[in-house]
Formats: C-alpha cells, sequence, structure tokens
C-alpha cells in the first residue's frame, strides 16, 4: 500500500481516542478440513462400527478366552472388548451369558470334527475309523482341556429350548457314531452285540480316560499310546474274530 493512504476499512480516530486495532480477518475454512498427514479418515463416528460376521469374531474369541482361563472367564463383554464393539453390541446376537456359552461349545463340537477328520478319514474298514474317531475325541480333550469340560458340563442341560442347536450337534455327532457300528457290523466286523452297547462302551471308554488324563488319575505322559492300548482291548471284546482265529486285534 503507498504511503499516506489509510485503509479503506479503518475508520479514522478522533483525537484523544486510542487507536482500536482491527481484529484480522479469519481465512473462511474449506468444505472438507483434510486428516492430518499420513492418516486416512475414519468413518467409524459417521456410520457406526461394521464386521464383516460379528457373530463369528465374538465366538471365536469366546473360544480364546476359553483356551486361556476357563469357562469363568468367557464373558460377553471381554469377547466384545476383545473384537472391538461396545458392551452392548454382543446382546443382538446372544442376549444372555448362557446364549454365548452355548454357541462357544457349538463352535467347540465343529472344532472337534474338523480335528478327528483326517483320521477318521485315513482308517481303511469301519471299525478302525469307529477307533480312529475315539482315539481323536481323547487327543482333542487332552489338548483343548477347558474345551472338554464345557461340552461335558450340565449347564446345557436345563434348557432345552435355548439348547436346540447345541443338543441337534450332540445328536449329529452320535449319529455318525452308530453309522460306524452299524457298517462294523455289516462287514462283518463286529460280534453280534448290541449296537447301543457298542456305542455306549465306546463313549464310556473315550469319557472315562480323558477325564482319568485330565484330573491327574492317570499320568500325562504316554497318554495316547495307553489309549491306544486300552482301544485294543476293547476291540478284542467287540470284534468279530475270523474263522479259525481266537480274537482279533483293533488296531
Amino acid at each position: 500500500m503507498p504511503p499516506g493512504r489509510k485503509r479503506a476499512e479503518e475508520p479514522p480516530v478522533k483525537k484523544g481516542a486510542t487507536p482500536v486495532k482491527a481484529t484480522p480477518v479469519k481465512k473462511r475454512a474449506t468444505a472438507a478440513a483434510k486428516p492430518p498427514a499420513g492418516r486416512a479418515p475414519s468413518k467409524r463416528a459417521a456410520r457406526g462400527y461394521h464386521h464383516g460376521d460379528l457373530k463369528r469374531a465374538l465366538v471365536d474369541a469366546g473360544l480364546a478366552l476359553l483356551e486361556e482361563g476357563g469357562v469363568d472367564a468367557v464373558r460377553v463383554r471381554e469377547a466384545a472388548r476383545r473384537v472391538g464393539v461396545s458392551p452392548a453390541a454382543p446382546f443382538r446376537h446372544f442376549p444372555s451369558r448362557e446364549d454365548f456359552l452355548r454357541e462357544v461349545a457349538l463352535a467347540g463340537i465343529e472344532r472337534l470334527k474338523l480335528a478327528s477328520a483326517a483320521e477318521i478319514a485315513a482308517a481303511t474298514s469301519p471299525l478302525l475309523r469307529f477307533r480312529a474317531l475315539g482315539l481323536a475325541s481323547v487327543r482333542f480333550a487332552l489338548e483343548h482341556p477347558a474345551l472338554f469340560e464345557l461340552l461335558k458340563g450340565s449347564a446345557f442341560r436345563g434348557d432345552p429350548e435355548g439348547a436346540r442347536a447345541l443338543l441337534a450337534a450332540q445328536d449329529e455327532a452320535q449319529a455318525r457314531l452308530r453309522r460306524m457300528i452299524e457298517e462294523a457290523r455289516e462287514h462283518g466286523e463286529l460280534r453280534p452285540t448290541d449296537p447301543i452297547v457298542t456305542e455306549v462302551a465306546g463313549r464310556a471308554m473315550v469319557y472315562g480316560l480323558a477325564r482319568m488324563f485330565l484330573d491327574g488319575q492317570l499320568p500325562r505322559e504316554g497318554a495316547m499310546e495307553l489309549t491306544e492300548a486300552v482301544f485294543d482291548v476293547l476291540g478284542e471284546g467287540l470284534a468279530q474274530a475270523p474263522a479259525g482265529s481266537s480274537s482279533t486285534r483293533l488296531g
């Protein structure tokens, strides 16, 4: 600005008055402020939290909590915290902790099914598949003791309506066991015993061995070797002996 000229917006100063400094005019804010360098704009505040499969993520968190601290550690709020959602978000999927525990147990049954699939597929006969399922079940209990406790607990028996999906999965697992026994009978691999008794004997063997290992009544060292030997004894009592032979080894 040339010397001797005043700004047009500055009013004339009266004699004796203290000059007032003009307030600087702020620049008009831009329509969309840029985020700090290296930081992407967040859409969480505008749209809320979005997860591809929140229910699945919560169940996975529940399984992790179970492995780390047992059944008592499985809390809906803690699962929500781990997933990164509000404490209220899980209750859209799980109205109560019991519902959450049942869903975690259901995922555990699926994990057992996947864990035993390879051993069962490698077996060369129905009776050996029966054996493979038993061995895989004991191994799974030893590797996942907290999940074994959850699956064998009584928390799901008091509310059949709420536990329908879980009970259906258990029924399916037992039906698969029965099919193996029936196939073994059809192939002439089993003595003419009651198939229900055979099923109960197999289940009792698996549960009893797993319980004894986990309770410390049997040593964990060499657990699977002992399990195989016990199953062979069971097999000798169940298996149909070939003609001219006094016994058959299930293994």
